[in-house]
Formats: structure tokens, sequence, C-alpha cells
């Protein structure tokens, strides 16, 4: 997967920015506050249709605009595709090779971008939403389809709380509860089946960043019987009390907590910050090559600014991996010095200064 072609209109402080990228390396470099992560920001919106810092689009738009457009040229194997990405205040418009595009579904795939964010390693000591969202997002780059049955599963779930909320009665709530189970069931059959998917990848990239003979591990919990539909089923019978009192859903895909662990231990509690930094590396590692092996070719990969929170051990074996799949990369960074002593080959360099780009 290659982007041949990027322009930026309006987006957060970018005016006007059109792109031809490097197949390899692409830096962007310059003071903090810039608009370094922005240009990562708008590829991983036409990729995923979502912002990886806010969801508010009057966040998107630049100062005083009420319209920011997005587009790429993507080439998948031999076939070039042309996306577009229009968001105004009252919503976002997709056009696909021209023609507008009705479900996020159908463009999901075109463009597959992995992030690196300093940010996500928070994650690992955070609520359990975070962690969820973490494995969710990787998921629906793998399996787009993924996104039509978590929307319905919500839809499901928002209805369930609305009548125990309104006490509804039972002969009401019980066909309710029928297609719960049933939606529930298939969300944690997906993910369970990607976290086992991806875990063999992780233990064996955690290793090679920790280089101490710690064992990472990645899971979510496994059906009883092999049937997630009847765990739920008699978790709901366990928790009707719960639920009448509070008039809402207590167990589900919404309500799990992935384990992250390290030797055994929970890095949300005894994981130091390096031990941290180490997993979320070790996930998207795993989730790159999972992809590459899906897809047939590797994704885009965004980095934004993570090298500064390596060591220059961990740092050395990230960009060795990083030559070695040889795929298109968006780098941010501070200091350019530093990452042309990496030698990476093929490369671009962009100086971000107030939102516009010099080429260098």
């Amino acid at each position: 997967m290659l982007i041949s072609a990027l322009k930026y209109l309006n987006f957060r402080n970018i005016a006007e920015e059109d792109l031809a990228p490097s197949q390899g390396f692409n830096v962007f470099w310059g003071h903090n506050a810039q608009g370094k992560t922005n240009l990562l920001e708008g590829i991983y919106l036409l990729g995923t249709l979502k912002s990886f810092r806010s969801p508010r689009i009057e966040d998107l738009l630049r100062f005083e605009t009420n319209r920011a457009r997005l587009s790429a040229k993507i080439t998948t194997g031999r076939v070039e595709r042309h996306l577009s990405l229009l968001l105004e205040t009252q919503g976002k418009k997709i056009e696909l090779d021209g023609k507008t595009v009705r479900k996020a579904t159908d463009v999901l795939g075109t463009l597959r971008p992995v992030l690196f964010s300093p940010e996500e390693v928070s994650l690992v000591k955070g609520p359990p939403g975070g962690r969820r969202d973490l494995i969710d997002r990787a998921l629906l780059q793998a399996d787009s389809s993924y996104l039509q049955r978590f929307n319905e599963f919500l839809r499901i779930l928002r209805h369930r709380n609305q009548l125990l909320k309104e006490d509804a009665p039972e002969r009401i709530l019980t066909p309710w509860n029928e297609s719960y189970l049933q939606a529930a069931a298939r969300i944690s059959a997906d993910r369970y089946a990607y976290v086992e998917a991806i875990r063999p990848g992780l233990q064996k990239a955690y290793a090679h960043f920790a280089q101490n003979g710690e064992c990472a591990d990645l899971h979510y919990r496994a059906p009883s019987n092999g049937d997630f539909y009847d765990d739920i089923e008699k978790a709901l019978q366990r928790s009707r009390s719960t639920e009448q009192r509070l008039g809402q859903t207590q167990v589900g895909p919404h309500r799990d907590d992935p384990g992250f662990t390290v030797d055994g231990r929970p890095l949300r509690i005894f994981g130091s910050q390096g031990q941290q930094r180490c997993f979320i590396l070790a996930f998207k590692v795993s989730q790159i090559a999972h992809l590459e092996q899906q897809a047939g070719e590797p994704p885009v990969l965004l980095l934004d600014d993570i090298t500064s929170e390596l060591d220059a051990r961990r740092k050395n074996y990230l960009f060795e991996f990083l030559r070695e799949r040889r795929g298109q990369i968006f780098l941010t960074t501070t200091d350019p010095e530093a990452l042309c002593r990496e030698g990476l080959e093929p490369a671009r360099f962009y100086h971000v200064k107030k939102g516009q780009l010099h080429h260098e």
C-alpha cells in the first residue's frame, strides 16, 4: 500500500499543502505546536474516518473556516484509488474514485494506517475502555466489516438500557435480551479471535524490545465452554436485580477488560513506564505483521514523536524492524539529525513551521 499524493485544505493550522511522499520514510520535523501531528492526523482520518485526537469536527477545521478537505492517491497492488474526505460542521462526506460513499464500510480498508503515538502508552494504565478501544481499532483495520457488527451491538445495547431505565415488563425486554446476546457474543468472539491471532507476535516483539527475559502477554476472556452466548446469558441472569436497580446493562463486551501482562502481572498495576512503552510497541509490531499477512502488503505507518520516548537500544530495534519491512512510513520529530543517523533510505524531510511545509 502506497500513498503517492496527499492534499490538505483548511485542516487544523494547515491552509493548503500538496505532498508527493517518498515510498519509504517521510519525516515531518520542527518545533512543537507547528502542525507536525496534524499531518499524521489527516492521513489517519482518511484511513479510519476518525481522528485519534478529537471527536469534534469543529476542532479539525482551520480557524475561521467552515470546511476542510483531505485527499489522497493510493496504490494497492496495481490498482490506483482516489480517496477524498470533506469535513463540515454538519458532518463528513466521503468520495472514492469521484463517487460519493454512503457507508463507511464501503471505504474502510482503502487506506490502512497504523499509528504509533506516545499518548497510547497511557491506555495501559487507564480505564478499561482505552484498552478495548486499542483492540477494536486494530481489529477494524484487519476486518472492516467489524464496524457494522460493532455499531449494531451498540444500537441494541442503547435500546436495552433504555428499556431497563423505563422498567419495561419482561415480555418487552425478552426479545431485546435475545438480540443483545447474539450481538454481544459476536463482538466477544471477534475480539477473542483477533487477540489470539496477534498474541505470538506480541510476545516475540516484546522479548526483542525488552531484552531482559521478561514475558509479555495479551489476554481476552475465553468462553468457558466454547460459547460466548452461554457465558453472557448466565452472567445476565446473575446480574438481573442489579440491572433493574441501576437501569443499565452490567455484562457484555462493553464491560470487558483485556489483560495486558508482563510475567503474569497486570501492567496497569505493576508496570513501569518502560514496560508500558515496550508493550504498546510490541502490540503495534504484531498488528503490522498480522495486517501484512491478511492484506498481502504492509500498511502505512504513522509514528508521532515515538522516538523521543525510547532509549537508544529500543530505538535501534524499532528502526531495524521498520527498515526490514520496506513499507511507507510517516514520522514526526523535533530532532531530524537523530533520524538522519538511523540511515533512513529512501527518505524525504519536510520542515514544518506554522502549518507550512518546506521540502528539504
